[in-house]
């Protein structure tokens, strides 16, 4: 007699970081498509070789909604990506049964985050990436940065510059989460050592949503790299 898991047949859309790519889901797509899921993994606009950028959130959302399937969904989004989730989750919440918001934030950004944004924005179109790397060599493990090395060399100064004012411009989702209660299933995953959205930003997502929390020990803010296995193992024991 076979002892092992049953298989599930269900949906997991994943939405990568800035500014990275889909191939940042590697490790999460092979096990969640072990565990019998059918995994949704898109690159966004100006990332992975996709050709465009990203004006606005809440458009880029909606020409997605046009390309997935009726549903039941799952969400798993990380930064970025969790911010695209809050949109995706504002216009049609009902598309969608579990959302993982990881390392990411429900608040819209400050005055000074915008402006912060907006001078990156001049210099990725006037340098080029070439500064993205310097900072994501420092800020990042070295295993972490060797995966993601490549895929922020993929990205384009466009794609780079309106993925960083469609973040500038988006709305405080707050209001959004208590919507989700009882309706949408929220898991909030967190590295300890996340600088960038830390955890007591991520307890404020599972707070308002009705949700849980799970603090991955010795992770930064792309804990599904710098701690691959344990954030696999959280996102399937809440997803299955």
């Amino acid at each position: 007699m076979s002892t092992s898991s049953p298989i599930s047949s269900q949906q997991t859309l994943l939405l990568h970081a800035y500014p990275l790519a889909s191939d940042m889901w590697a490790a999460q797509r092979r096990a969640l498509e072990q565990a019998g899921h059918t995994v949704i993994a898109p690159d966004l606009p100006g990332f992975g070789g996709m050709p465009g950028n990203m004006a606005r959130l809440h458009d880029t959302a909606s020409e997605l909604l046009t390309t997935l399937p009726a549903g039941p969904l799952n969400i798993v989004g990380l930064s970025m990506g969790g911010y695209l989730a809050f949109e995706l989750l504002r216009q049609e919440p009902e598309r969608f049964v579990r959302a993982v918001l990881a390392d990411t934030s429900a608040r819209a950004d400050t005055p000074e985050k915008k402006a912060d944004r907006e001078a990156q924005a001049v210099r990725v179109l006037h340098e080029g990436t070439d500064f993205l790397l310097e900072s994501a060599e420092q800020e990042h493990p070295a295993h972490t940065f060797a995966v993601i090395k490549p895929l922020i060399q993929q990205a384009t100064p466009q794609g780079v510059a309106g993925a960083l004012r469609a973040m500038a411009a988006r709305p405080d989702s707050r209001d959004l989460l208590p919507s989700l209660v009882d309706k949408v299933a929220v898991l909030g995953i967190v590295g300890r050592k996340d600088s960038l959205t830390p955890p007591e930003i991520v307890s404020e997502i599972v707070g308002l949503s009705g949700g849980q929390l799970a603090i991955i020990e010795g992770a930064g803010h792309l804990s599904n790299l710098d701690k691959e296995q344990d954030f696999t193992r959280v996102m399937l024991e809440f997803l299955d």
